[in-house]
Order: C-alpha cells, then sequence, then structure tokens
C-alpha cells in the first residue's frame, strides 16, 4: 500500500487519437455505443478500457492510448450512452444501472483470454468502474482511477436540487445546465482547446442522472471493502469538481491489499490533462507493466503525502 505525493513534470501534448478500428457495439434495448480501437505495433501485452467522465467522450483521450500504445498496450475508447457518438439522450440514463452494465458489456465484448484486461476511468466513468469492479472483483487485472465522482466537491445550488428533485417525481428526464468553466478541469486552456470534435461535449444532466450517480458514489464508498482488484488512485488536491477527501476515504477502505493513492498539489480535476499529466501517464503506463505479469506492487509501505489532506 502506497500513498505518495507527485511532483510537477514537463507537459505532454498528444490530443489526437493514434491509428484506430472504430465501429459500434449494440446494446440492451436498441442502443448503440461508439467503439474505437488502439492495436499496438508490438505483441499486445494487454488491454485498457477507458471510460471518460460526463459530458465528455472518449475522443478526448487520445494522449492517454497514444502513451499506452506505445507500450505495446492495445486501448480501447468508448462513449458513454447518451455521450459523444453513442446514441441515447444526453446526459441521461433511462435505468441506475445502465453505464455499469454497458461497461460489463464492452469487456466482455473485446477482452482476449490471453491477455489481461486494466480499466482507466475517470470522474463519472471512475464510479462506473469502481462500481463495476466491486461487482466483478476478478475481471480486471488492475484499474487507474482518476479523480472519482464519490461525492461532490461542492454543493450545488438549493434550488438546482429543488427543481430537480421535483423534476425527479414527475418528469426525470428534465435536464438543467452544468458549468461550462474550463478552468475547473485543467490550469492548461491551450491543451484542453486542442482536442478534437469539441461539439461533441455537452453540459446537460437530467434529474434521474444526477440523484442516481450520486447515489452510487455513497454505494461504492460503503462497498469498498469488497473490491480486491489492484488499485491505482489519482486525484488532484485543487480539484473544484470531485472531493479528494472522498477519495482518500475511498483509499482506506478499500479491501485490496494492493493499492496505491496519488495525490498531485495544485491539479483541478482531469489529472491526465493537467500540467503533470507527463509524470501522470508515465506513472499509469509504469503501474500497469508491474502488473502485467500478475505481480504485485509495494503492499505495506506507507508514505503520507506533503500536501494538505484533510
Amino acid at each position: 500500500m502506497t500513498i505518495e505525493n507527485a511532483s510537477s513534470e514537463p507537459k505532454l501534448n498528444l490530443t489526437a487519437w493514434p491509428s484506430a478500428e472504430e465501429d459500434y457495439l449494440d446494446i440492451e434495448g436498441g442502443g448503440r455505443l461508439f467503439t474505437r480501437l488502439v492495436k499496438p505495433s508490438g505483441t499486445e501485452r494487454a488491454l485498457v478500457v477507458l471510460v471518460h467522465g460526463f459530458g465528455e467522450h472518449s475522443g478526448r483521450y487520445g494522449h492517454v492510448a497514444e502513451s499506452l500504445a506505445a507500450r505495446n498496450f492495445a486501448v480501447l475508447g468508448w462513449d458513454l450512452r447518451g455521450h459523444g457518438r453513442s446514441t441515447g439522450m444526453r446526459g441521461h440514463i433511462a435505468h441506475s444501472d445502465s453505464f455499469a452494465k454497458d461497461l460489463a458489456v464492452v469487456c466482455d465484448h473485446f477482452r482476449r483470454p490471453d491477455a489481461p484486461l486494466f480499466l482507466f476511468a475517470h470522474s463519472l466513468g471512475g464510479q462506473i468502474a469502481l462500481e463495476f469492479l466491486e461487482m466483478n472483483p476478478e475481471v480486471c487485472r488492475g484499474a487507474v482511477i482518476g479523480s472519482p465522482w464519490l461525492r461532490l466537491a461542492f454543493n450545488p445550488p438549493i434550488w438546482k436540487l429543488t427543481l430537480a428533485w421535483v423534476a425527479m417525481h414527475f418528469w426525470p428526464s428534465f435536464a438543467q445546465q452544468t458549468s461550462k468553466r474550463r478552468e475547473r478541469l485543467s490550469r492548461d486552456l491551450d491543451h484542453l482547446g486542442s482536442f478534437p470534435d469539441l461539439d461533441l461535449v455537452h453540459h446537460r444532466m437530467t434529474a434521474r442522472l444526477f440523484f442516481a450517480s450520486r447515489a452510487a458514489g455513497e454505494r461504492v464508498l460503503d462497498g469498498a471493502d469488497r473490491l480486491r482488484t489492484p488499485l491505482l488512485l489519482l486525484h488532484g488536491d485543487d480539484d473544484p469538481v470531485t472531493s479528494h477527501r472522498a477519495t482518500c476515504e475511498f483509499f482506506e477502505r478499500v479491501g485490496s491489499p494492493d493499492k496505491t493513492l496519488r495525490i498531485y498539489p495544485a491539479n483541478r480535476h482531469e489529472t491526465h490533462n493537467d500540467l503533470d499529466r507527463e509524470a501522470v501517464l508515465r506513472e499509469v503506463g509504469d503501474w500497469m507493466e508491474a502488473r502485467v505479469g500478475g505481480g504485485k506492487g509495494e503492499t505495506s509501505n506507507t508514505q503520507h503525502p506533503t500536501s494538505n489532506v484533510q
């Protein structure tokens, strides 16, 4: 078990996806999930399934895919239902377990019996991945979870909560606008503006999705002791979107003996897109490589971060 504080590194600026096989995957209910698969130039060592956050899409993870493919990992990006190029109402789910079920379908469809499976998940995607892993502890060789939505780092305006609560009972697909302020995500606005398909990002969340996600975050926290998958948790201590303190609480509860928490000082919500992104992606790749052969990382050495985590 390791808790470390990360330092600033030169930034990586690769935002376009490498050459990928694009397709659609049919899911229950007649929906279709957009997928893109990058195969490495060398022998495939493992498959990494990306799970993006709320409002965004897999196209914003090209530099992540590039970094992992360079290590001979195959990388599978997919758009959540209601996001990106996938079908479904923007920012809405009909059932609280829809996302986790979709992740199970994606993993079952693309995984190979002779290659380990890893997850790289962010924010809402981190919540989805953790819920999936608590229910399926033996599926993955390891998971990297960035800035998971366990609890929010802010209190939504009371009028928004009240409106959403009323809508949940009478019009659960009623949507409200979410923040468009990019500075909440990263200190590098030029990098954020360099992504392809910026028009596919949306800023709307329905009452059902909000309350389902808030409840799921608490369920994940409560079920942390059931998680046995090797785990690398990443969070910035200046994240104004999701609570890094909740991530620290989750880390302490996690049942896996192979768990590492990395707190990046001054980083905001998207550590893989902030000024320290080169260090983050190097840490991710090194961590996965150490577990490709089934080996474990450190399980007993605990180093407390110097950043202020309360």
